[in-house]
């Protein structure tokens, strides 16, 4: 088939399952095709839309705004042949339901932080199947009455690339302990003085944590405060081209990613791949990526208000976000950890199972 991905395009998470779910369309020998939606013209990198790096692929029609008119996703459609697309996080749906009655089957996948009651009407109208990614979202969905097809997301080939390259190497000196904290954009699900925080009780001088972060300085003055006050803290600010993101990544020990909630949390998948221990909230859909004691820790959370679709947000215990860096700390415990990443990766978690699962997305709409 000729199928169509609309996404954002350009260096974040979503944007990332955007251009992974391409690429496991062209493995299963359809013929892709992407319309690139612009950042919106808020907050960090307003209107971004990258064309360099791993962006710079063929079959990119660039869309004139975040919200493209229907003109636009017609003149795609038609220019390109589309006979199938597939969206995710667009609430487009009078736009999507023009395509959808022109013939254009239409798949669709949101986060549950943000799809709620209201929305399920549209969806219902612009879509042929709505699926999800987690078991977290398939139940709140289905709590709505929109039954969605589960699809196991996995380790995408190019991090296993990056896994054989730095982690096949010989292994970290115990000397020093890195956690990586991958902040993103930093915004308000990213707890990241709470992290700064438990990191400053553990006393431990083996230990090593980088922040990372896609933001300007001045965002990050919690973490460069704590920096001063603490040499074993490390602040990274940069939009790094993505073999450099991800080298400098695996070359960690631990992945410290406690969420307020997450859609997907890439950042855990990302660990996954390099056979890394991670820590994060005992809540889905983190849980559903870490197993507490098998491939990480899981830390209790109490909740703190909620985000946009009413689900809770979550702010990670303290005392037990110390204790679980302070017991990953221990070479054993952190060895044990990593090995279970591996058979995590190596099973419920592998790229075959992913692209199988969207080409049955394909199947039941075709």
């Amino acid at each position: 088939m000729r199928v169509g991905v609309v996404t954002k395009w350009f260096n974040r998470g979503q944007p990332v399952v955007g251009r992974q779910l391409r690429s496991a369309l062209d493995q299963l020998g359809h013929e892709t095709f992407v319309l690139a939606r612009p950042k919106k013209e808020r907050g960090p990198r307003p209107g971004a839309l990258d064309r360099d790096d791993v962006w710079d692929q063929p079959g990119i029609t660039e869309a004139s705004a975040y919200d493209v008119p229907a003109t636009e996703y017609a003149r795609w459609v038609t220019e390109n042949g589309i006979e199938a697309i597939f969206c995710d996080q667009n609430y487009q749906f009078a736009e999507l339901a023009a395509l959808r009655r022109s013939g254009v089957r239409t798949i669709g996948r949101f986060v549950w932080e943000h799809f709620a009651a209201e929305h399920v009407d549209g969806a219902r109208e612009a879509f042929d199947l709505v699926y999800s990614l987690t078991g977290a979202e398939q139940e709140r969905y289905r709590g709505l009455g929109l039954e969605t097809p589960y699809v196991p997301w996995g380790c995408h080939p190019e991090l296993l690339a990056v896994a054989r390259k730095v982690r096949g190497a010989d292994p970290p000196s115990p000397s020093q302990v890195t956690f990586v904290f991958p902040g993103g954009f930093l915004g308000h699900r990213k707890p990241l003085e709470p992290v700064l925080e438990a990191f400053s009780r553990v006393r431990d001088e083996r230990l090593r944590l980088v922040v990372k972060a896609q933001v300007e300085r001045k965002q990050v003055r919690p973490a460069e405060e704590a920096a001063r006050r603490d040499p074993r803290i490390e602040v990274r600010v940069a939009d790094q081209p993505t073999a450099e993101h991800l080298r400098e990544f695996a070359a960690c020990d631990v992945c410290l990613a406690p969420a307020r909630w997450e859609g997907l949390g890439l950042p855990l998948y990302e660990a996954i791949a390099f056979g890394m221990p991670a820590i994060t909230n005992d809540a889905p859909p983190m849980n559903e990526a870490v197993h507490d004691g098998v491939n990480g820790l899981l830390v209790e959370s109490r909740a703190n208000g909620t985000a946009r679709s009413g689900i809770p947000a979550l702010d990670p215990d303290l005392a037990g976000l110390a204790s679980a860096i302070e017991r990953l700390a221990d070479d054993e415990v952190r060895a044990t950890l990593a090995a279970g990443s591996v058979r995590v990766r190596d099973t419920e978690r592998r790229w075959d199972a992913t692209v199988r699962g969207f080409g049955e997305l394909l199947e039941r709409v075709a």
